[in-house]
């Protein structure tokens, strides 16, 4: 599955709130990596480089929110990989 990934649980939820749309999972052993879709190198870079330096807004009940998304997605199965 191609698209965006990251194994970073608090970037990945940062991503979702953010507006990326994420595409699926994809487990290797224990570790779970989030795909997003593609949003282009320049928005994905700028997505990044905010939340890296400290500088990205996002609503923090719905950042929270997607933390727990994501939490709750290491323990199930793997979506969008069947």
């Amino acid at each position: 599955m191609d698209g965006f990934r990251t194994s970073d649980i608090y970037f990945a939820a940062y991503l979702k709130v953010a507006g990326a749309a994420m595409i699926g999972t994809s487990r290797e052993g224990r570790k779970v990596t989030f795909i997003f879709e593609d949003q282009g190198p320049i928005a994905m870079r700028q997505l990044k480089g905010a939340y890296f330096a400290d500088s990205a807004k996002v609503n923090v009940l719905s950042f929270v929110q997607a933390v727990k998304q994501m939490k709750r997605l290491t323990v199930r199965s793997s979506i969008g990989d069947e």
